[in-house]
């Protein structure tokens, strides 16, 4: 106990000795530690904007849901579009959905969905909505959600009702005309307006999964309703506008590149060969984003690493000049009794005092500048513990291996040479 309550008074005069020592020169004191408050805020920025642009990433990808393989129709050229007919590929269609289904045990469901460009009449000049016919459940595979009616059902698809769905900010320009009941003309038909969508906040998506459209502008009706008339007409089913997409979702995430390779395949059969569509597969897409995040972290930790180096080689210069201007103060220390190792311990004590005090600082500093980079850039930025804590245990590193070497150099130093040299 003894020994333990000398220890710590020794601890507490070597730091206050430390701190004397360092406020006798303050300019030099505050130079000394500019390189380290620069090099952890650099570290506390790019952790911050790092880590926000990480959560964005995974967020956006999440959104498409890990379970779910997207298939979307190519835009074609003139030239591909003769060479599908050519080769019979009317692109995505319907078909291709129940096709997979039915042949593919992996898949627990899917949804269909093609955008339109039809004319309106009765809408305000200024509001162009997109039109999106789609399957019943295109609405629950993304988990689109309402705020008043219902979605497209099953029977509305198998019975082709004329009903509509209207986005939040639709319903709310069309005023009395945009509720349940009313009715808005699509081309040359009336569709009935059996739901309104909630209202879509753009800067926090993560209420629905991924779409491609804002949905507070959309007008969703069931798919191939406007089409019975066409096919009346006897038009040929390669004059059909494809599928904008085909969603399926798997059961597990285990089956995703199984599922994926034989949907790929099962395509270029169906297709004939032609190449008019793509696969997108979040959950391949985050996995390749982990990967780009890691070699990202990376080089941002050498970066952050070089810029504390540079920090602490200018602490070592300064405790090397302080040594050769306190000779004198070495030689009477030592002079009176203070041995070697108290005097490593003094002088590494004020190294790792000003690295400590300029991650402090630094850690203060890199907040503020990750706050004013967010605010500019509208850049997503997380700070956390670990980001916030590992600057100021490096800067504390730092400053006892460049603080090591001048404090070894200074009890070393021989008392009667360091009084003699002062004289």
């Amino acid at each position: 106990m003894v020994t333990l309550n000398k220890h710590k008074h020794f601890i507490k005069i070597i730091i206050k000795t430390a701190c004397s020592s360092l406020l006798q020169h303050k300019l030099r004191s505050t130079l000394s530690t500019l390189g380290i408050i620069c090099g952890v805020m650099a570290v506390v920025a790019i952790i911050a904007i790092g880590d926000g642009a990480k959560q964005e990433t995974l967020r956006q990808i999440e959104k498409m849901g890990v379970n779910n393989i997207y298939i979307r129709a190519d835009q074609l050229t003139p030239e591909q579009r003769s060479r599908a007919r050519e080769h019979h590929s009317a692109g995505l269609q319907d078909d291709d959905r129940y096709r997979l289904q039915s042949n593919n045990s992996f898949i627990s469901d899917t949804a269909a969905a093609r955008e339109r460009a039809l004319n309106l009449t009765g809408l305000p000049e200024h509001l162009s909505p997109k039109l999106v016919e789609c399957t019943a459940s295109y609405g629950r595979i993304l988990g689109i959600k309402l705020d008043n009616g219902r979605f497209i059902s099953e029977s509305d698809t198998g019975e082709r009702n004329q009903v509509c769905v209207l986005g939040w900010q639709i319903a709310s320009r069309l005023g009395e005309n945009g509720r349940l009941g009313q009715s808005l003309r699509i081309g040359d038909q009336l569709f009935q307006v059996v739901g309104v969508l909630n209202r879509q906040d753009l800067s926090n998506t993560a209420e629905t999964q991924f779409t491609m459209q804002n949905l507070n502008d959309t007008i969703f009706f069931p798919l191939d309703v406007i089409e019975s008339d066409s096919r009346t007409n006897n038009t040929s089913s390669y004059d059909k506008p494809p599928l904008s997409e085909i969603i399926v979702r798997i059961h597990s995430t285990d089956q995703i590149s199984t599922a994926a390779m034989l949907i790929r395949r099962s395509l270029e059969i169906a297709h004939n060969g032609v190449d008019d569509f793509q696969l997108v597969i979040p959950l391949e897409l985050l996995a390749q984003s982990q990967r780009i995040q890691h070699i990202f972290n990376i080089v941002l930790g050498i970066i952050a690493a070089l810029s504390l180096i540079i920090g602490g080689i200018g602490i070592m210069n300064i405790m090397l000049a302080n040594i050769s201007e306190r000779i004198k103060e070495i030689g009477l220390r030592r002079a009176v009794g203070a041995s070697p190792e108290h005097i490593l311990a003094q002088f590494l004590s004020e190294a790792v005092l000003l690295t400590f005090t300029g991650g402090l600082l630094g850690i203060v500093g890199g907040i503020f500048l990750s706050l004013v980079i967010g605010s500019l850039t509208k850049w997503p930025i997380t700070f956390s513990i670990p980001g916030l804590i590992v600057p100021l245990v490096v800067a504390i590193l730092i400053g006892l291996f460049f603080g090591l070497y001048p404090a070894q150099k200074a009890s070393r130093i021989d008392p009667i040479v360091a009084l003699g040299s002062s004289t």
